[in-house]
Formats: structure tokens, C-alpha cells, sequence
């Protein structure tokens, strides 16, 4: 299928009320099939082979009715990040074969494509308002319902349902654990914030109370975390579109002091208060936030031991664990860290790689923020989707998130943003429209 398979393969977008604007009745049936890979992400238990999940064989169909579709429609195939997805892979595969975890390195490498392969059949179904509109109502509605669902196992004394470990604790759903669910949650509600969906806004507004009600139960304080930090993004950029970035830089700096102050004067004293509480949803997530601190800073700096004893190709992906068992360290886990795992694992050439991946995420987010109509129409509140990329990155400081399928189901609507529904003859804030055409973009990363 020569030319078929193009890498941000660029073109101008469809004038409205076109033939392609309008979602083919030949591309309903991948179009549902994405839209119900999306609903069934947080499928992840039982595990199969090769730490496969429920939703993954869903995500593979989906996968496979793209490549089918492309094939036999001769519809362009985009596969963004493939650069530094690429490095990443790369990278981690020659750290497996010269470290001593070779097979859990490969697995992991073969997550990264699969991954890759999904955010491609996401990207590349999206090529419409209509259809980027269905998948992003499909995330909205299923990620409600499952905090809905949560909520009420959590009520009716359903602890093994909810995924509370014997019957106690944190819940988790059927995620891998609860900070995987809590961020799951925390995502979702900006993607519902950025889609303003449901419409109605009792109805969005009942969706955002079930979305905080199961982040509450999953006890993560990373998620809880990601709520005044996104928040910021989105005041930052909503305030950059109106008054310019030294005004909106201005704004959050205040906040962001006001709220240090405030912290300081109101919330130090009640901290001790809080780590003694028996309430069971504050014990097991604010009143837990030294101790995991402590943890995580025991955890890091072994992990660093790790890279400073280790060669530049790094030990391997996944093989933290079996690293540390080889040591005196006082806890032995996986990194729970992006950037520390990547440097651990892949070596200075991965960190590389990531780099590039954040800023080709980055990019993206910013290029949301100049929609053309239609687009807009989906998505009202693009301010959103660059709040959860960024509490992404703030979560990857604690936690190891590029496995996360919901992330790469972001980074997806993020891209068919970037290549389908920028507005061409929308202007910076502090230039000047000089009148003549906007060029095509020249994107590969």
C-alpha cells in the first residue's frame, strides 16, 4: 500500500459542509469500535500474557480495523510522536539485550509500539468534528459512569468490586492500583471540562461531583494534586488569550502566592490534625502525604545509586525492581518516576527521547488553543486538554504514567486537534495578520 502510511502527513482542512466533513456511513463501524476502546480503558484486570488487559484485545481490534480501513478506503494513516516514540524504543531495547532483564525490556518496548499504534488509530479515526466528537463523548459518558459505578460499590459495601484491598483502604476499580484510577478520574473531569459534555450543565455538573467523588475514594494524592495545577494552566491560557501572556504569567503568580500564603497561615496548623484522622477517606490519602513522600525520596535516591553504577545504555525498561532486589536498598519497587526510570532504564539517549515527546505534546496542546468552528464546537474548552497534558507531567514526577492508556488516548485527541481543526487564520496573541494565506505546517514529529 505505497504512500499509504503518512507521518503527519499534512493538508488544509475541510471547508464546511463538505463531503468530508461528514462522517462516512463506511467509517461508522472503526469509528465505533475506537469510541468503545475508549469506554472500556479502565478494563485492565485480569491480566492475560504479557501483562495484556481486557481493554487492550478491544484497543488491538480497533487497531486492526484501522489498518483494514486504510488499506481498503486508501485513507491516510498518522502516526504521531513516531519520533520520539521511536527513541524511546530504541533505546529501551538496546538496554534490554545488554542488561539482564532482556524479556520484561522487550515486553516493555512492545508496549511503547502498541501504545504507539492506538494513539495512530485514534488520530487517524478523527478526522471529522463528527467523529472526534464521538470518541471524546464516548470518554466522557464511560468515565462517569465507572466513578458513578465506584461510588455506588463503595455505598453498598461491594469492597472487593470497588478494589479495595481486603475489603479496607483505597479503591481502585479494576485499574492496575488506586493512583493509576485516581489519575484516570482526574483526567477525565478535564476532558469533560474541555467538551463541556454532558450539555446540560446539571448534568455536567453531576458528572464532575461522580469524577471527584471516585478520585476521592482512590486516595491519590497526585490526582488531588493535578486539580489546582491544571486549574492554573487553564486560568494561564484563558487569560493569555484575552490580556497576553505577561498578564496571565502575573495572574497565576498571584495566585499561586495567595495560595502558598494561604497553605501556610490555614493549612500547616491542620496538618498534624489530618495525619491523626480516622475518617477513612483522609487516612488513606492526605494523611498518607509524608510518609509517601519519605518513601518516594528513599525509593529515588537508590534509583540514582542505580544510574551513577549502571552504563550509559541504562539497565533496561522494567528492570528497576530486579535491580534494586540486587541491593541494599530499603524499598524495592519500580521507579515510580518517569524521568528518573527513563534516565535508570534507557540512558541518557531516552531522556532525549522524552524530552522530544513532551515537547511535541506541548506543541500540540498550544496549537488546541486555535480551533477552527467546527472543532470548537467539540471541544468548547481547550484550555482543558493542555491542563491535564501538564498534570500528566506533573504526575510523572511520583508515578510512571507512559503506560497509561488514557494517556495516550489524550495525546491522541491532541494530535487529531493539531492536524484537523486548527483555524489557519487564527493570529497569535501580540502578532499581526498580514492578510496573505497561512502556510501548511511542516510536522513530522
Amino acid at each position: 500500500m505505497p504512500g499509504l502510511l503518512r507521518l503527519e502527513d499534512q493538508r488544509p482542512p475541510a471547508a464546511p459542509g463538505s463531503a468530508e466533513l461528514l462522517a462516512p456511513r463506511r467509517d461508522r463501524l472503526q469509528l465505533g469500535l475506537i469510541a468503545v476502546g475508549v469506554a472500556l480503558l479502565p478494563l485492565l484486570n485480569p491480566k492475560g500474557p504479557v501483562h495484556t488487559a481486557p481493554a487492550d484485545f478491544v484497543m488491538g481490534a480497533g487497531i486492526l480495523m484501522i489498518a483494514v480501513w486504510a488499506g481498503t478506503t486508501r485513507a491516510r494513516v498518522h502516526v504521531p510522536y513516531v519520533v520520539p516514540v521511536g527513541g524511546l524504543a530504541v533505546a529501551g531495547l538496546v538496554a534490554a539485550l545488554a542488561g539482564d532483564a532482556p524479556i520484561p525490556g522487550g515486553s516493555a518496548v512492545l508496549q511503547d509500539l502498541f501504545l504507539l499504534g492506538w494513539c495512530a488509530a485514534i488520530t487517524s479515526v478523527c478526522r471529522t468534528p463528527q467523529a472526534l466528537q464521538s470518541v471524546v463523548r464516548a470518554w466522557c459518558l464511560s468515565a462517569t459512569a465507572w466513578a458513578g459505578l465506584l461510588v455506588v460499590l463503595t455505598l453498598s459495601g461491594q469492597s472487593a468490586l470497588a478494589g479495595k484491598a481486603g475489603g479496607v483502604g483505597r479503591a481502585r476499580l479494576w485499574f492496575d492500583h488506586p493512583n493509576m484510577a485516581g489519575n484516570y478520574f482526574v483526567i477525565a473531569l478535564f476532558v469533560v471540562l474541555a467538551a463541556r459534555y454532558p450539555r446540560q450543565p446539571v448534568a455536567r455538573a453531576l458528572a464532575v461531583a461522580a469524577l471527584l467523588a471516585a478520585l476521592l475514594l482512590a486516595g491519590s494524592n497526585a490526582a488531588l494534586l493535578c486539580l489546582p495545577v491544571g486549574g492554573l494552566v487553564i486560568i494561564f491560557l484563558r487569560a493569555r488569550s484575552r490580556g497576553g501572556p505577561v498578564t496571565a504569567l502575573a495572574l497565576v503568580l498571584c495566585l499561586t502566592l495567595a495560595g502558598g500564603a494561604a497553605w501556610t497561615v490555614v493549612a500547616e496548623p491542620i496538618a498534624a490534625r489530618i495525619e491523626q484522622s480516622e475518617t477513612s477517606i483522609v487516612r488513606y490519602s492526605v494523611a498518607r502525604g509524608s510518609r509517601s513522600a519519605s518513601a518516594r525520596e528513599s525509593l529515588f535516591n537508590a534509583q540514582y545509586e542505580l544510574f551513577r553504577d549502571s552504563n550509559l545504555l541504562g539497565i533496561g525498561p522494567a528492570a528497576t525492581r530486579l535491580a534494586l532486589g540486587e541491593t541494599e536498598a530499603d524499598k524495592v519497587k519500580e521507579s515510580h518516576n518517569d524521568y528518573l526510570a527513563t534516565l535508570v532504564e534507557r540512558g541518557p539517549l531516552g531522556v532525549v527521547a522524552l524530552l522530544v515527546l513532551m515537547s511535541a505534546v506541548g506543541a500540540r496542546a498550544l496549537s488546541a488553543q486555535r480551533l477552527s468552528p467546527a472543532y470548537a464546537s467539540v471541544i468548547p474548552n481547550a484550555a482543558a486538554l493542555a491542563a491535564a497534558a501538564v498534570a500528566f507531567a506533573f504526575t510523572s514526577l511520583t508515578h510512571e504514567v507512559l503506560h497509561y492508556r488514557h494517556l495516550w488516548t489524550l495525546l491522541a485527541v491532541l494530535a487529531a486537534l493539531h492536524l484537523f481543526g486548527q483555524d489557519r487564520l487564527a493570529v497569535p496573541t501580540g502578532a499581526r495578520w498580514s492578510g496573505e494565506p497561512v502556510p501548511d505546517r511542516v510536522d513530522g514529529w
